[in-house]
This record gives structure tokens, C-alpha cells and sequence, in this order.
């Protein structure tokens, strides 16, 4: 059972000690990593090593902050500059204005717009590299960092009351996973696995995983005389920060109550939308009463209620939550 890694060790050691060379001796490999303007790398190059991180993150919102059909129409085809800061981010490490960069603008919030920082590239954790490199940076921990764009969801985090470890911006939108910073090799061989986070930045995931985030039950349901009538609570449990939340851009959280016959037809039903601008999201803690009523003469019924985040073109939603009386 011995043979086949005995087989291997001749020739797993040479590439071993050569990246462990490299790095001890202080050698930069790929200096280009680092750069800025039209010699900045693309995040594919990243990708090269980071495998696992890039493919989240190129399918992630981040990846499409500046190509998504939202964003092109609501800056008029990009007009509105002052939005091109957060959605094309030379670097988040500014005390100024995030300023946008010139090149690779179709990747939007990409890999250097996080990671590079004075010419360098750091992260949450320690890590030594084939390119210049920081040494751990706590502030990748930190709600702050998410804040330097997201202003106004930040701002609602912060005021959300203090309960003991309050969950930062990355607990709940970049789940955590054990595995290796870099799957390509010489590299990946001296790099143990440890606790990282996965680079989603999707709602999806969240609620997905979650199911005490925002919670929905029935607290009355009568029917009499041909009519069904009740109270629907809503109450955001787990989110310190409103939903929906943004400071721009279309945000729209839909609630739906279905009146269904008992073969699931529906045959009648409520909509009511939440938005930011309208202060009418649903802010952290918060409890609401949705009243509701049907016309509806049959015996047997169920009232199925759900709250989906919609997209601008109505073309993709996110399930919150949803909740279903039977009679």
C-alpha cells in the first residue's frame, strides 16, 4: 500500500524545493501581477493559479458590475461617471474616491480591485507568493472593506444592535471553505489547506443555507360567507441591514400571496413590493402585518406566500422565503 507514494516522493521533491527556493530566496516570478493602466493584468491571469477563486468570482455580480443590462441602462450607457468608481475599482485602498480604472473594464469589481493594495497583493491570511505580496491584512475580516462601496448597506450594518459577534458582510455573502489558496502546480504543493472564504457574493447562497433570515407565518386566518381573509407577519430575524438594500439601482423584493383550490390552482392572489427609495424595505428586527382577502366559496384551500428579490427585467429572482396554510 506503500509503493505508489514511495514511486512518486523521487519526483514530488525536486518541484517541492524549488518552490520552496524561489520563495525563500525572495524571487518575484510574475511582477506583472501588480500592475496598473494598460499593462494591468486581467483576472484570468489570476486565475492561472487561484483556479477554484477565479471561477466563483466569474460568475459572481461582482464579475458583471459593469456589464449587466441594469447598470448600462440606469448610467444611460455609462454617462453617470460617478458611479464607475465601485463598478470598475482601480484599487479599494484609497482614503479618496475610489477612483475607476481604464482597462479590462468589462471584468467590473475584479480580483486586483480587492487584492491590490501599495503595489501589492494582500489578503486575510498569511501566504507567500511568486509575485509581490503584503503580508496578512485583517481588514479583509472587516464589514468596513465591503463598506468602502457599499455605503449604505454598511451604514445600516453598523446601527443594527449589537449582539455578541455580530456576523460581518463576508460570513453571510462569501460562505467559508477548507482547501488550497492555489490549485496549479509547482505552487499548490507547499501550500497545506486552511479556512478561506468562497468568492459568490451572491444573495442566493445566503438563502439557500439560512432559512431564519427573514421568516413569514400566518397569525389569523378566517373564512366565513364566502371569504377568506387573514394577516400575514413578516419579520427580518436574521439580515442587520434592510431588505431590500442598495444605495442605487433597481432593488425590488416582491411579496406574493396565493389563494389556491385544493387541486393548487390558484385563483386568486396579492402582490406587494418593497423598496429602498420608496422606505419601505423591511429594515433589521423589523416586524410587519401584510393583511389579505379572497373571495372564495369551495371547502377545501391553501394560501401559499413567498417574497422574491426581482431582477430589473423580471428575467431572474432569488427565493427569500416562503410559507404555506392549509385549511
Amino acid at each position: 500500500m506503500f509503493c505508489k507514494p514511495v514511486k512518486l516522493l523521487p519526483k514530488l521533491l525536486p518541484v517541492f524545493f524549488s518552490a520552496v527556493g524561489l520563495l525563500s530566496s525572495g524571487c518575484v516570478i510574475y511582477p506583472e501581477l501588480v500592475e496598473k493602466g494598460m499593462y494591468a493584468p486581467k483576472s484570468e491571469r489570476c486565475g492561472d493559479c487561484h483556479k477554484d477563486i477565479y471561477n466563483e468570482w466569474k460568475n459572481s455580480p461582482h464579475a458583471r458590475s459593469f456589464t449587466n443590462a441594469e447598470f448600462k441602462e440606469e448610467t444611460n450607457t455609462y454617462q453617470f461617471t460617478f458611479c464607475l468608481g465601485c463598478h470598475v475599482p482601480e484599487t479599494i485602498f484609497t482614503d479618496k474616491k475610489i477612483e475607476p480604472r481604464s482597462e479590462n473594464l468589462a471584468e467590473g469589481v475584479h480580483c486586483n480591485s480587492c487584492h491590490l493594495n501599495d503595489c501589492k497583493l494582500s489578503g486575510p491570511t498569511p501566504a507567500h507568493g511568486p509575485h509581490p505580496i503584503h503580508e496578512k491584512n485583517q481588514f479583509f475580516r472587516t464589514s468596513e472593506m465591503c463598506g468602502k462601496c457599499h455605503i449604505g448597506t454598511f451604514l445600516a450594518w453598523q446601527k443594527s444592535d449589537t449582539i455578541e459577534e455580530k456576523k460581518t458582510c463576508q460570513d453571510c455573502h462569501m460562505p467559508s471553505i477548507k482547501r488550497k489558496l492555489i490549485q496549479d502546480d509547482p505552487w499548490q504543493k507547499i501550500y497545506p489547506k486552511r479556512e478561506g472564504k468562497q468568492h459568490l457574493f451572491s444573495s442566493q447562497t445566503l438563502f439557500d443555507t439560512h432559512n431564519t433570515l427573514l421568516t413569514m407565518s400566518f397569525i389569523k386566518v378566517i373564512q366565513c360567507n364566502g371569504r377568506i381573509e387573514g394577516i400575514l407577519e413578516l419579520e427580518n430575524t436574521g439580515t442587520p441591514h434592510g431588505i431590500p438594500t442598495g444605495d442605487y439601482g433597481y432593488r425590488e423584493v416582491v411579496l406574493t400571496i396565493e389563494l389556491q383550490d385544493e387541486a393548487g390552482r390558484v385563483e386568486d392572489l396579492k402582490k406587494e413590493s418593497f423598496f429602498v427609495e420608496m422606505k419601505t424595505a423591511l429594515q433589521y428586527r423589523e416586524k410587519r402585518c401584510i393583511p389579505f382577502y379572497f373571495h372564495y366559496d369551495g371547502d377545501s384551500y391553501a394560501i401559499k406566500a413567498t417574497i422574491h428579490r426581482i431582477s430589473f427585467h423580471k428575467d431572474t429572482d432569488i427565493l427569500l422565503a416562503e410559507v404555506k396554510y392549509t385549511s
